[in-house]
Protein backbone atom coordinates (compact mmCIF):
# COMPACT_ATOMS: atom_id res chain seq x y z
CA UNK A 1 0.00 0.00 0.00
CA UNK A 2 1.38 3.34 -1.13
CA UNK A 3 -0.15 6.61 0.43
CA UNK A 4 0.04 9.84 -0.58
CA UNK A 5 -1.00 13.43 0.02
CA UNK A 6 -2.15 14.85 -3.53
CA UNK A 7 -4.70 16.80 -5.96
CA UNK A 8 -6.22 16.09 -9.04
CA UNK A 9 -3.48 17.62 -11.00
CA UNK A 10 -1.19 15.53 -9.66
CA UNK A 11 -3.09 12.65 -9.58
CA UNK A 12 -3.73 12.60 -13.21
CA UNK A 13 -0.26 13.48 -14.39
CA UNK A 14 1.08 11.40 -17.24
CA UNK A 15 -0.10 8.88 -18.95
CA UNK A 16 -3.23 7.02 -16.67
CA UNK A 17 -6.42 5.92 -16.57
CA UNK A 18 -8.66 5.79 -13.62
CA UNK A 19 -11.29 2.74 -14.24
CA UNK A 20 -14.41 2.52 -12.55
CA UNK A 21 -14.88 -1.28 -12.47
CA UNK A 22 -18.30 -3.26 -13.55
CA UNK A 23 -18.95 -4.32 -9.94
CA UNK A 24 -18.94 -0.72 -8.65
CA UNK A 25 -22.22 1.46 -8.63
CA UNK A 26 -22.97 3.81 -11.17
CA UNK A 27 -22.61 7.40 -10.14
CA UNK A 28 -25.15 8.75 -7.77
CA UNK A 29 -24.01 12.20 -6.70
CA UNK A 30 -26.81 14.86 -7.11
CA UNK A 31 -26.92 18.25 -6.84
CA UNK A 32 -26.67 18.99 -3.03
CA UNK A 33 -23.10 17.17 -3.35
CA UNK A 34 -21.84 19.00 -6.06
CA UNK A 35 -23.37 22.43 -4.13
CA UNK A 36 -21.30 21.23 -1.51
CA UNK A 37 -18.37 21.07 -3.23
CA UNK A 38 -18.90 23.88 -5.12
CA UNK A 39 -19.37 26.00 -1.28
CA UNK A 40 -15.75 24.38 -0.05
CA UNK A 41 -13.85 26.26 -3.47
CA UNK A 42 -15.95 29.62 -2.94
CA UNK A 43 -15.12 29.84 0.61
CA UNK A 44 -11.50 28.73 0.03
CA UNK A 45 -10.81 30.97 -2.49
CA UNK A 46 -13.16 34.12 -0.59
CA UNK A 47 -11.05 33.62 2.44
CA UNK A 48 -7.47 32.86 0.94
CA UNK A 49 -7.34 29.44 2.24
CA UNK A 50 -4.20 27.38 0.69
CA UNK A 51 -5.57 24.22 0.19
CA UNK A 52 -8.87 21.80 1.46
CA UNK A 53 -8.62 18.18 2.14
CA UNK A 54 -11.91 16.57 0.10
CA UNK A 55 -10.94 12.93 1.22
CA UNK A 56 -9.43 10.08 -0.46
CA UNK A 57 -9.21 7.88 -3.66
CA UNK A 58 -8.61 3.74 -3.21
CA UNK A 59 -6.89 2.51 -5.94
CA UNK A 60 -5.43 -0.72 -7.37
CA UNK A 61 -2.48 -0.85 -9.67
CA UNK A 62 -3.99 -2.92 -12.50
CA UNK A 63 -0.63 -3.22 -14.47
CA UNK A 64 2.77 -1.25 -14.73
CA UNK A 65 2.97 -0.52 -18.26
CA UNK A 66 6.62 0.22 -19.36
CA UNK A 67 4.96 1.99 -22.69
CA UNK A 68 1.16 2.89 -22.93
CA UNK A 69 -1.14 3.81 -20.24
CA UNK A 70 -0.93 3.24 -16.78
CA UNK A 71 -4.06 1.68 -15.47
CA UNK A 72 -5.26 1.93 -11.93
CA UNK A 73 -9.02 0.51 -11.05
CA UNK A 74 -10.46 2.54 -8.66
CA UNK A 75 -12.50 0.46 -5.28
CA UNK A 76 -13.61 3.79 -3.29
CA UNK A 77 -13.88 7.32 -4.43
CA UNK A 78 -15.32 7.18 -7.91
CA UNK A 79 -18.37 9.93 -6.94
CA UNK A 80 -15.18 12.63 -5.91
CA UNK A 81 -12.73 11.75 -8.75
CA UNK A 82 -15.65 12.12 -11.73
CA UNK A 83 -17.52 15.10 -10.12
CA UNK A 84 -13.85 17.09 -10.14
CA UNK A 85 -14.00 16.17 -13.92
CA UNK A 86 -17.42 17.26 -14.11
CA UNK A 87 -16.21 20.25 -12.99
CA UNK A 88 -13.24 20.30 -15.26
CA UNK A 89 -15.26 19.84 -18.57
CA UNK A 90 -17.79 22.78 -17.43
CA UNK A 91 -15.11 25.34 -16.76
CA UNK A 92 -13.06 23.88 -20.25
CA UNK A 93 -16.45 24.62 -22.37
CA UNK A 94 -17.30 27.86 -20.43
CA UNK A 95 -13.31 29.06 -21.92
CA UNK A 96 -14.03 27.32 -25.18
CA UNK A 97 -17.25 29.52 -25.60
CA UNK A 98 -15.36 32.99 -24.13
CA UNK A 99 -12.06 33.10 -25.74
CA UNK A 100 -11.43 37.01 -25.02
CA UNK A 101 -12.10 36.40 -21.72
CA UNK A 102 -8.68 36.23 -19.28
CA UNK A 103 -9.64 32.45 -18.81
CA UNK A 104 -8.02 28.66 -18.36
CA UNK A 105 -5.52 27.09 -20.53
CA UNK A 106 -8.32 24.67 -22.68
CA UNK A 107 -5.11 22.63 -24.30
CA UNK A 108 -3.99 22.15 -21.04
CA UNK A 109 -7.13 20.48 -19.23
CA UNK A 110 -8.23 18.34 -22.00
CA UNK A 111 -4.65 16.87 -22.74
CA UNK A 112 -3.37 16.50 -19.46
CA UNK A 113 -6.59 16.17 -17.30
CA UNK A 114 -9.44 15.09 -19.15
CA UNK A 115 -7.28 12.59 -21.93
CA UNK A 116 -4.17 10.81 -23.22
CA UNK A 117 -3.39 12.65 -25.62
CA UNK A 118 -1.08 10.67 -28.03
CA UNK A 119 -3.43 7.41 -27.36
CA UNK A 120 -6.47 6.03 -29.26
CA UNK A 121 -9.82 4.57 -28.17
CA UNK A 122 -11.15 3.50 -24.75
CA UNK A 123 -7.22 4.53 -23.47
CA UNK A 124 -7.36 7.84 -24.37
CA UNK A 125 -9.37 9.10 -21.56
CA UNK A 126 -8.14 9.49 -18.20
CA UNK A 127 -11.15 8.39 -16.12
CA UNK A 128 -13.37 5.46 -18.09
CA UNK A 129 -16.70 5.10 -16.27
CA UNK A 130 -19.10 1.94 -15.73
CA UNK A 131 -21.22 1.00 -18.81
CA UNK A 132 -24.62 2.37 -18.04
CA UNK A 133 -22.27 6.33 -17.39
CA UNK A 134 -19.51 5.94 -19.75
CA UNK A 135 -20.82 6.86 -23.01
CA UNK A 136 -22.63 10.17 -21.74
CA UNK A 137 -19.42 11.36 -19.97
CA UNK A 138 -17.16 10.22 -22.93
CA UNK A 139 -19.60 13.02 -25.01
CA UNK A 140 -18.97 15.38 -22.31
CA UNK A 141 -15.17 15.20 -22.75
CA UNK A 142 -15.30 15.09 -26.31
CA UNK A 143 -18.28 17.88 -26.17
CA UNK A 144 -20.41 15.72 -28.85
CA UNK A 145 -24.17 16.01 -29.05
CA UNK A 146 -25.74 13.97 -26.52
CA UNK A 147 -29.56 13.20 -27.69
CA UNK A 148 -32.29 15.38 -25.69
CA UNK A 149 -34.11 13.90 -23.68
CA UNK A 150 -31.33 12.05 -22.20
CA UNK A 151 -31.82 11.42 -18.13
CA UNK A 152 -28.45 11.37 -16.20
CA UNK A 153 -26.54 12.64 -13.11
CA UNK A 154 -23.75 13.62 -15.04
CA UNK A 155 -25.39 15.53 -17.18
CA UNK A 156 -27.50 17.54 -14.54
CA UNK A 157 -24.17 18.19 -12.22
CA UNK A 158 -22.19 19.33 -15.12
CA UNK A 159 -25.32 21.59 -15.61
CA UNK A 160 -24.79 23.16 -12.47
CA UNK A 161 -21.40 23.63 -12.21
CA UNK A 162 -21.81 25.59 -15.90
CA UNK A 163 -24.52 27.52 -14.32
CA UNK A 164 -22.14 28.37 -11.36
CA UNK A 165 -19.29 29.40 -13.79
CA UNK A 166 -21.31 31.59 -16.14
CA UNK A 167 -22.68 33.06 -12.68
CA UNK A 168 -18.92 34.58 -12.45
CA UNK A 169 -18.94 34.30 -8.41
CA UNK A 170 -15.45 33.34 -8.94
CA UNK A 171 -13.50 34.44 -11.95
CA UNK A 172 -12.78 31.06 -14.21
CA UNK A 173 -9.02 31.26 -13.37
CA UNK A 174 -9.63 30.96 -9.74
CA UNK A 175 -11.96 28.26 -10.00
CA UNK A 176 -9.22 26.93 -12.17
CA UNK A 177 -6.78 27.33 -9.06
CA UNK A 178 -8.90 26.77 -6.64
CA UNK A 179 -9.62 22.88 -7.60
CA UNK A 180 -6.03 22.39 -7.81
CA UNK A 181 -5.92 23.16 -4.07
CA UNK A 182 -8.25 20.44 -3.54
CA UNK A 183 -6.22 18.12 -1.29
CA UNK A 184 -7.08 14.32 -1.97
CA UNK A 185 -5.08 11.44 -0.60
CA UNK A 186 -4.46 8.60 -3.12
CA UNK A 187 -3.91 5.38 -2.05
CA UNK A 188 -2.78 2.82 -4.02
CA UNK A 189 -2.79 -0.78 -3.53
CA UNK A 190 -0.88 -3.59 -5.12
CA UNK A 191 -2.83 -6.55 -6.02
CA UNK A 192 -0.47 -9.00 -5.03
CA UNK A 193 0.05 -7.58 -1.84
CA UNK A 194 -2.93 -5.68 -0.40
CA UNK A 195 -6.04 -7.27 0.86
CA UNK A 196 -8.49 -4.74 -1.67
CA UNK A 197 -11.42 -6.86 -0.76
CA UNK A 198 -11.15 -6.38 3.31
CA UNK A 199 -10.35 -2.69 2.52
CA UNK A 200 -12.97 -2.19 0.67
CA UNK A 201 -15.65 -3.62 2.74
CA UNK A 202 -14.01 -0.97 5.45
CA UNK A 203 -14.86 1.50 3.52
CA UNK A 204 -18.56 0.82 3.24
CA UNK A 205 -19.00 -0.24 6.85
CA UNK A 206 -19.77 -4.11 5.99
CA UNK A 207 -23.13 -3.11 3.92
CA UNK A 208 -24.37 0.25 5.69
CA UNK A 209 -23.98 1.67 2.20
CA UNK A 210 -24.20 -0.84 -0.19
CA UNK A 211 -27.03 -3.85 -0.64
CA UNK A 212 -25.99 -7.68 0.58
CA UNK A 213 -26.34 -8.18 -3.32
CA UNK A 214 -23.77 -5.38 -4.11
CA UNK A 215 -21.46 -6.55 -1.51
CA UNK A 216 -21.59 -10.02 -2.55
CA UNK A 217 -21.18 -8.82 -6.51
CA UNK A 218 -17.69 -7.44 -5.87
CA UNK A 219 -16.98 -10.30 -3.47
CA UNK A 220 -17.43 -12.69 -6.45
CA UNK A 221 -15.39 -9.92 -8.90
CA UNK A 222 -12.93 -7.74 -7.09
CA UNK A 223 -9.80 -10.32 -7.45
CA UNK A 224 -10.10 -10.84 -11.11
CA UNK A 225 -8.63 -8.55 -13.89
CA UNK A 226 -10.69 -6.09 -15.99
CA UNK A 227 -11.30 -9.08 -18.73
CA UNK A 228 -12.19 -11.79 -16.47
CA UNK A 229 -14.37 -9.25 -14.47
CA UNK A 230 -15.92 -8.58 -17.83
CA UNK A 231 -16.66 -12.04 -18.38
CA UNK A 232 -18.35 -12.67 -15.37
CA UNK A 233 -20.51 -9.90 -15.16
CA UNK A 234 -21.18 -10.11 -18.93
CA UNK A 235 -22.63 -13.55 -18.98
CA UNK A 236 -23.74 -13.87 -15.74
CA UNK A 237 -24.45 -11.23 -13.32
CA UNK A 238 -26.10 -8.70 -15.85
CA UNK A 239 -28.81 -11.36 -17.06
CA UNK A 240 -29.09 -12.24 -13.36
CA UNK A 241 -29.84 -8.69 -13.15
CA UNK A 242 -32.08 -8.36 -15.98
CA UNK A 243 -34.26 -11.71 -14.84
CA UNK A 244 -35.44 -9.27 -11.55
CA UNK A 245 -35.87 -6.36 -13.85
CA UNK A 246 -38.06 -3.51 -12.01
CA UNK A 247 -37.30 -5.45 -8.67
CA UNK A 248 -33.98 -5.70 -8.36
CA UNK A 249 -34.09 -4.83 -4.53
CA UNK A 250 -35.23 -8.57 -4.21
CA UNK A 251 -31.91 -9.57 -5.36
CA UNK A 252 -31.18 -9.90 -1.44
CA UNK A 253 -34.01 -12.05 -0.55
CA UNK A 254 -32.97 -14.10 -3.24
CA UNK A 255 -28.80 -14.62 -2.10
CA UNK A 256 -30.33 -15.32 1.68
CA UNK A 257 -32.86 -18.14 -0.26
CA UNK A 258 -29.80 -19.47 -2.16
CA UNK A 259 -27.67 -19.39 0.99
CA UNK A 260 -30.57 -21.67 2.76
CA UNK A 261 -31.45 -23.83 -0.09
CA UNK A 262 -27.19 -24.27 -0.07
CA UNK A 263 -26.75 -24.83 3.53
CA UNK A 264 -30.03 -25.99 4.98
CA UNK A 265 -29.87 -22.98 7.41
CA UNK A 266 -31.46 -19.41 7.14
CA UNK A 267 -29.60 -16.47 7.30
CA UNK A 268 -29.74 -12.99 9.19
CA UNK A 269 -30.94 -10.44 7.05
CA UNK A 270 -28.01 -8.51 7.47
CA UNK A 271 -25.85 -11.22 7.37
CA UNK A 272 -26.25 -12.78 3.82
CA UNK A 273 -23.16 -11.24 2.32
CA UNK A 274 -20.89 -12.62 5.74
CA UNK A 275 -22.57 -16.12 5.27
CA UNK A 276 -22.33 -16.28 1.51
CA UNK A 277 -18.65 -16.09 1.90
CA UNK A 278 -18.05 -18.52 4.38
CA UNK A 279 -20.44 -20.89 1.72
CA UNK A 280 -18.06 -19.79 -0.78
CA UNK A 281 -15.46 -21.29 1.10
CA UNK A 282 -16.64 -24.75 1.53
CA UNK A 283 -18.59 -24.76 -1.74
CA UNK A 284 -19.02 -27.67 -4.14
CA UNK A 285 -17.82 -25.29 -7.11
CA UNK A 286 -14.00 -25.09 -7.81
CA UNK A 287 -14.45 -21.35 -9.58
CA UNK A 288 -16.00 -18.39 -9.68
CA UNK A 289 -17.17 -18.99 -13.08
CA UNK A 290 -19.25 -22.08 -11.63
CA UNK A 291 -20.31 -21.01 -9.03
CA UNK A 292 -21.86 -17.64 -10.99
CA UNK A 293 -23.43 -20.22 -13.03
CA UNK A 294 -24.80 -21.79 -10.46
CA UNK A 295 -26.36 -18.41 -8.97
CA UNK A 296 -28.11 -18.02 -12.40
CA UNK A 297 -29.35 -20.62 -12.90
CA UNK A 298 -31.13 -20.47 -9.79
CA UNK A 299 -32.15 -16.64 -10.18
CA UNK A 300 -33.79 -18.08 -13.52
CA UNK A 301 -35.96 -20.48 -11.29
CA UNK A 302 -36.84 -17.89 -8.76
CA UNK A 303 -38.07 -14.73 -11.26
CA UNK A 304 -39.63 -17.46 -13.03
CA UNK A 305 -42.03 -17.91 -9.86
CA UNK A 306 -42.00 -14.16 -8.87
CA UNK A 307 -43.38 -13.12 -13.14
CA UNK A 308 -44.99 -16.41 -14.04
CA UNK A 309 -42.53 -16.90 -16.54
CA UNK A 310 -43.30 -20.93 -16.98
CA UNK A 311 -44.40 -21.61 -20.88
CA UNK A 312 -47.05 -23.74 -19.19
CA UNK A 313 -49.88 -21.82 -18.30
CA UNK A 314 -50.83 -24.56 -15.67
CA UNK A 315 -47.76 -24.19 -13.69
CA UNK A 316 -48.00 -20.34 -14.32
CA UNK A 317 -51.58 -20.21 -12.88
CA UNK A 318 -49.92 -22.37 -9.42
CA UNK A 319 -46.95 -19.54 -9.04
CA UNK A 320 -49.82 -17.20 -9.18
CA UNK A 321 -51.20 -18.63 -6.13
CA UNK A 322 -47.83 -18.70 -4.48
CA UNK A 323 -47.51 -15.42 -5.11
CA UNK A 324 -50.62 -14.04 -3.66
CA UNK A 325 -50.18 -16.45 -0.49
CA UNK A 326 -46.98 -14.60 -0.57
CA UNK A 327 -44.87 -17.81 0.04
CA UNK A 328 -41.49 -16.54 0.21
CA UNK A 329 -40.80 -18.95 2.76
CA UNK A 330 -41.05 -21.93 0.43
CA UNK A 331 -38.44 -20.33 -2.15
CA UNK A 332 -35.41 -22.10 -1.55
CA UNK A 333 -37.59 -25.72 -1.24
CA UNK A 334 -39.23 -24.09 -4.68
CA UNK A 335 -36.15 -23.58 -6.26
CA UNK A 336 -34.94 -27.25 -5.86
CA UNK A 337 -37.98 -28.68 -6.73
CA UNK A 338 -37.71 -26.88 -10.30
CA UNK A 339 -34.30 -27.67 -10.38
CA UNK A 340 -35.28 -31.22 -10.29
CA UNK A 341 -38.37 -31.01 -12.72
CA UNK A 342 -35.90 -29.34 -15.19
CA UNK A 343 -32.95 -32.38 -14.21
CA UNK A 344 -35.97 -34.70 -15.42
CA UNK A 345 -35.60 -36.38 -11.85
CA UNK A 346 -39.33 -35.77 -11.12
CA UNK A 347 -41.89 -36.00 -14.04
CA UNK A 348 -44.27 -32.79 -14.77
CA UNK A 349 -47.18 -34.28 -12.74
CA UNK A 350 -44.91 -34.32 -10.07
CA UNK A 351 -43.55 -31.64 -10.03
CA UNK A 352 -47.48 -29.81 -10.20
CA UNK A 353 -48.92 -32.41 -7.26
CA UNK A 354 -45.80 -30.91 -5.39
CA UNK A 355 -46.72 -26.93 -5.95
CA UNK A 356 -50.53 -28.15 -5.34
CA UNK A 357 -49.20 -29.41 -1.95
CA UNK A 358 -47.06 -26.87 -0.66
CA UNK A 359 -50.54 -24.18 -1.99
CA UNK A 360 -52.81 -26.46 0.13
CA UNK A 361 -50.60 -26.29 3.22
CA UNK A 362 -49.89 -22.35 2.95
CA UNK A 363 -53.41 -22.06 2.31
CA UNK A 364 -55.07 -24.07 5.45
CA UNK A 365 -52.33 -23.25 7.97
CA UNK A 366 -52.95 -19.23 7.22
CA UNK A 367 -57.00 -19.83 7.70
CA UNK A 368 -56.29 -22.68 11.07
Amino acid sequence: MYAQKSNINEMLNGVKQFIIPIYQRFYSWDIEQCRRLWNDIVSMQKNKKDSHFIGSIVNVVEYAASTGVQKFVIIDGQQRITTLLLLLIALRDYAVQNPDEKAVNVRKIDNTLLKNEYEDGSDRYKLLLTESDRDIFISLVEHTPINQGTKSRLLDNYKFFADKIKNKILPPIEIYESIGKLQIVNITLNRSEDDAQAIFESLNSTGKELSESDLIKNYLLMGFDNNEQIFIYEQYWRKMEKFFGYKISEMDQFFRDYITLKINVIPNKNRTYEEFKQYRLNCEFDSTRDLCADLYKYAEYYTDIMFLRSPDPEINNLYSDIVELKMTVSYPFLMRVINDYNEKIISDSEFKQILRLCISYVFRRSIC
